[in-house]
């Protein structure tokens, strides 16, 4: 089985040269990655930092995967991913982050539960290994879990801010009904889903650190947060 992988990255390109060459070296001869998609998002690019992405623009060579540039004034992790799907090639697609922040231990649990459909690379799940992860994040993302069930049932999924790991017909079937551009479009892709009767199959990650701070404020998107799940909620029941 072949993936798109798509990493998403706005101005920050801290990680995304090293997690480009680990994904030449590593993702097409072991795991089967074809094509990384660079999914820019946001503000235009200096033209220095545009040569730099340039630079990691390469052809599909023996087992190493093309990587493609790709752009979107839209600003958000979900333009990225929006973005990133309607430009995947490869029958499935991996929906990450510039820093692959739990390497390759997703896609080896996915190829393990069978490859389904609809698959997160899951905190939440018990076997998942998690390094680094703060008393905060963890009770933030206690309260996340708890007003999504309280809206959106008890099959929402243990951890919507995960990797995702598509069937990539799915995946294209979905994007025509995203509204979020934003880290909810992740939730969003799991809730449409599952209203369409799909199912959700969260397995294990290991997490070896966590560089890069969340730039969600609990106090500051709370408020968002709960007023967007509401709506969430409504474009649901609206559509059953």
């Amino acid at each position: 089985m072949t993936y798109t992988l798509v990493l998403p990255f706005h101005s920050d390109l801290t990680s995304i040269g090293e997690t480009v060459r680990r994904a030449r070296e590593e993702g097409g001869l072991k795991h089967g990655v074809r094509e990384v998609l660079l999914a820019h998002n946001g503000r235009p690019l200096s033209s220095e930092a545009l040569d730099a992405v340039d630079e990691l623009v390469a052809p599909r060579e023996g087992d190493k995967p093309e990587v493609r540039f790709l752009d979107t004034t839209d600003k958000g992790i979900g333009a990225g991913y929006k973005l990133g799907i309607r430009e995947a090639r490869e029958p499935f697609v991996i929906l990450s982050a510039d820093d692959l922040p739990f390497g390759w231990s997703d896609l080896i649990a996915f190829e393990r539960a069978g490859r389904p459909d609809f698959a997160i690379g899951s905190k939440a799940h018990r076997d998942s290994k998690l390094v680094g992860v703060t008393k905060l994040r963890r009770a933030s993302s206690l309260t996340f879990l708890t007003l999504r069930r309280l809206l959106l049932g008890w099959d929402t999924p243990g951890d919507s801010q995960g990797s995702f790991i598509l069937r990539t017909s799915v995946a294209k079937a979905l994007v025509p009904d995203l509204v979020y551009d934003h880290y909810l479009c992740s939730l969003e892709l799991a809730t449409l889903h599952l209203q369409r009767g799909g199912r959700v199959v969260e397995v294990p990650i290991v997490v070896d650190d966590n560089p890069h701070q969340s730039s969600v404020s609990v106090l500051r998107d709370g408020w968002r947060m709960t007023k967007e799940l509401v709506e969430l909620r409504q474009r649901m029941k609206r559509a059953r």
